[in-house]
């Protein structure tokens, strides 16, 4: 996603660009909010006994913390980069759930699971990256039983008003291969794919707050501990990330919404 320097890791999320997220969100985490935004994200809902499906499952942390803090009966993670399912493997097993925390490594496009499997569907911050949303929104409403859930998180982004110089050299500048819908779109496609109850919970106001801290952790003497983690090019090149991105959140351009659906019984 971001320069991709020394690597042998194929992929968007190899070891040193997910170190400098955690460096940024915490053990685990490669969006912004930690544990206390999966909160957020399952307010008023119960995984009490749920078979959950974690799409985008990431580093694990999101799938154990719904099997050890929430109460789900079983948890499959998956994702399309190999050294993060054996990481997330890893995770489950110090975590003393592996036994109901399972990862597996999936191709781009369809879901390689049955129908009417899942009692809820998961997903933080990982769809912004894919192409064909409506496909996916497909998927889900086909792997949920009927009356399941899917609640996630996506960055999306304000109206044209929003997409200032400021907005458009952020983008630039990391050139993330982000896909993007606008809060309506979203509803719209959730709507179109058969979800009910659909809701929207913008979080732009949230992320005004919240960038200080993502900023605060790239200055001073923590700048100096990503620079031990990272090199001091790739730290470098996250703090101006960082700044750059204030930028497009003050605007109104990036605009991290929670959305939660149900399919019909």
């Amino acid at each position: 996603m971001s320069k991709q320097t020394g690597q042998d890791q194929p992929g968007q999320y190899n070891d040193d660009f997910n170190k400098a997220l955690q460096h940024l969100w915490g053990d685990g985490f490669l969006s912004p909010g930690g544990a206390d935004e999966v909160a957020a994200m399952l307010d008023g809902v119960s995984l009490t006994g749920s078979s959950v499906l974690d799409v985008g499952s990431g580093l694990g942390v999101c799938a154990v913390i719904m099997a050890t803090r929430y109460g789900a009966s079983s948890v499959l993670g998956v994702d399309v980069e190999p050294h993060l399912i054996s990481q997330s493997a890893e995770r489950a097993n110090a975590a003393g759930v592996s036994t109901k925390v399972r990862f597996e490594l999936v191709e781009p496009g369809p879901l390689p699971l049955d129908d009417d499997t899942f009692d809820v569907v998961f997903t933080k911050d990982a769809i912004v990256h894919m192409p064909d949303k409506a496909a996916f929104y497909a998927e889900v409403t086909r792997v949920l039983k009927p009356g399941g859930i899917f609640v996630g998180s996506d960055w999306l982004r304000g109206g044209d008003d929003t997409a200032t110089d400021r907005a458009k050299a952020w983008l630039e500048f990391v050139h993330l291969n982000f896909q993007m819908q606008t809060g309506d779109q979203l509803e719209a496609s959730l709507l179109d794919a058969g979800f009910k109850e659909v809701r929207l919970n913008d979080r732009n106001q949230w992320y005004r707050s919240e960038i200080q801290n993502e900023i605060a952790a790239v200055s001073g003497e923590r700048f100096d501990e990503l620079v031990a983690k990272i090199g001091e090019a790739e730290a470098t090149y996250r703090r101006e990330s960082s700044q750059r991105k204030q930028e497009a959140i003050d605007d109104g351009f990036l605009r991290p919404t929670h959305f939660f659906g149900r399919t019909p019984q």
